[in-house]
């Protein structure tokens, strides 16, 4: 009997780990690839500055403080790619709202 738990638990691990692997931190969102991040990045600069604002973040990066290594309230490039890489950024459209991921949309989704 014992066996063919451990067989069951051993199948949905094997099962459930490669899901896991793609997935973004608390988000549920596939990772981003670094073609991705880069049109995103992109995306935000579109003025060329070198930064973006939390304000020009917000619903792309989904935890800023944790993606502004330095505190200084902008994000370069390099800490922009370095939140990518983490699981930290969404693709625009992918569904999360206006707002990010945070729930606090009052509409409902189309």
């Amino acid at each position: 009997m014992k066996i063919v738990s451990s067989i069951a638990a051993a199948a949905i691990l094997a099962l459930a780990v490669p899901a896991l692997a793609q997935t973004t931190p608390g988000s549920g969102a596939a990772k981003m690839s670094p073609a991705e991040c880069t049109a995103a990045w992109s995306k935000l600069d579109a003025a060329k500055s070198g930064n973006v604002s939390q304000a020009q973040a917000q619903g792309t990066v989904t935890d800023f403080k944790a993606a502004d290594a330095n505190n200084d309230g902008k994000l370069t490039q390099a800490e922009f790619t370095s939140a990518c890489n983490k699981g930290l950024v969404i693709a625009a459209g992918s569904g999360a709202g206006s707002r990010g991921i945070t729930g606090t949309d009052s509409e409902p989704k189309k």
